[in-house]
C-alpha cells in the first residue's frame, strides 16, 4: 500500500488553514445567521454625528430596524424626527434614512467588560457604529471610545432582537463602579406587560403598554453602603410610590464579575433586580436574573439622571 507523506510544509499549511478557519469563525460567529434588531433611541448630538445627520436636525427620538445579513452585510433603516403627541410616531411621518455596509464581530475592543462587540461601517465610509452584545436578545450602542451611550427618561440606547432565540444569559461584566455619591437617580420608560406578569402588585390594565420609572438609590454618607430607595412608577397614567431597602449582590460562577442591585420594597415579593452595566446604565432582570426583552418602542433600561 502506498503511504502518504505530507512533510513538514504540508503539515504546517494544514495547521495554518485550520487555525485561520477557527479564528474567522470566532471573530464572526453570527455571519451565517441573519437576525434583526429593533428599538427606539434618543436623538442627541452624539448619535447625530455617528449617523452623519446634520446637527441642526430636530430629533426627539429615532426608530431603528437593523438587519444583520449573511456575508457580514448589514442594512439599517432609521426614522427620526419630532414626536407626535399621544402617539408612538413622528410629526409628518418623520425622516427616513437607509444605511448599508459591512460589519464584523470582535472581542471586547475598547470595552474590556464585553465579550462581543459588533462594529459597523457604511459603504460610503460616513457612518461607523459599535454595539455591545448584552445578551442574545439585547444589544447596546457604544460611544466612539467604547462606553455605553446614556439615554434619557424617554428612551435608552438599547436595541432588541426581533425574533427571540434560545437562552438569554447576560454576556457583559460590570464596569468599575464609583460608589462616591450618597444619592443616585435613574429614570426611563419600559414595556409594561412582561414585567407586570411577574409583578401582579402593579395592577396594570389590559391596555397598559409602557411604564415610566424613576429610581432613587441612597447610600450611607460615611461608608457609602446601600441604605434606602424610593421608586416612582407611572402606570396607566397614575403614580405609584414604593420605598424600602436595597442590596448589592455579586455574581458567582458564570456570572462572576457582574454586579446586581436588588430593591426590596416593604411589601414582600415585590423585589426588582438590575444588572449594573456601569455607573450610568441599569438593565432590568426578571425573576431568573435574565434581562427582560424589549420591543420596537421601549427597552428595559434605566439611565442615570444625576
Amino acid at each position: 500500500m502506498r503511504s502518504i507523506h505530507y512533510g513538514c510544509k504540508g503539515i504546517l499549511l494544514f495547521v495554518v488553514l485550520v487555525c485561520a478557519h477557527t479564528v474567522s469563525s470566532t471573530a464572526n460567529p453570527s455571519n451565517d445567521k441573519p437576525f434583526v434588531l429593533m428599538g427606539s433611541t434618543p436623538g442627541d448630538s452624539l448619535i447625530k454625528t455617528m449617523l452623519s445627520i446634520p446637527p441642526q436636525t430636530a430629533i426627539d427620538f429615532m426608530k431603528w430596524n437593523l438587519v444583520f445579513e449573511q456575508h457580514n452585510v448589514f442594512v439599517l433603516d432609521i426614522v427620526f424626527g419630532v414626536s407626535q403627541p399621544n402617539t408612538l410616531g413622528f410629526k409628518e411621518g418623520g425622516t427616513k434614512k437607509n444605511i448599508r455596509g459591512k460589519y464584523m464581530v470582535t472581542g471586547n475592543g475598547h470595552n474590556k467588560y464585553a465579550k462581543e462587540i459588533y462594529q459597523l461601517k457604511s459603504n460610503d465610509g460616513q457612518v461607523s457604529l459599535s454595539l455591545v452584545k448584552i445578551s442574545e436578545h439585547s444589544f447596546h450602542l457604544l460611544t466612539p471610545d467604547g462606553n455605553l451611550l446614556i439615554g434619557n427618561g424617554g428612551w435608552s440606547y438599547a436595541l432588541n432582537r426581533k425574533d427571540p432565540v434560545g437562552g438569554n444569559e447576560t454576556l457583559i461584566l460590570t464596569a468599575a463602579l464609583k460608589a462616591n455619591s450618597t444619592q443616585v437617580i435613574y429614570d426611563g420608560r419600559t414595556p409594561c406587560k412582561e414585567i407586570a406578569a411577574e409583578h401582579p402588585e402593579m395592577k396594570v390594565s389590559a391596555a397598559c403598554f409602557k411604564l415610566k420609572w424613576q429610581l432613587i438609590l441612597n447610600r450611607d454618607a460615611v461608608t457609602y453602603q446601600p441604605t434606602s430607595f424610593s421608586i416612582r412608577k407611572i402606570i396607566d397614567g397614575k403614580a405609584q410610590h414604593v420605598t424600602g431597602k436595597w442590596i448589592i449582590r455579586k455574581g458567582t460562577g458564570t456570572r462572576a464579575g457582574q454586579t446586581i442591585y436588588t430593591i426590596e420594597p416593604d411589601k414582600p415579593g415585590a423585589s426588582i433586580s438590575f444588572l449594573v452595566a456601569d455607573d450610568n446604565i441599569l438593565f432590568f432582570l426578571n425573576k431568573d436574573d435574565q434581562p427582560y426583552i424589549g420591543n420596537a418602542d421601549f427597552s428595559f433600561v434605566l439611565n442615570r439622571k444625576s
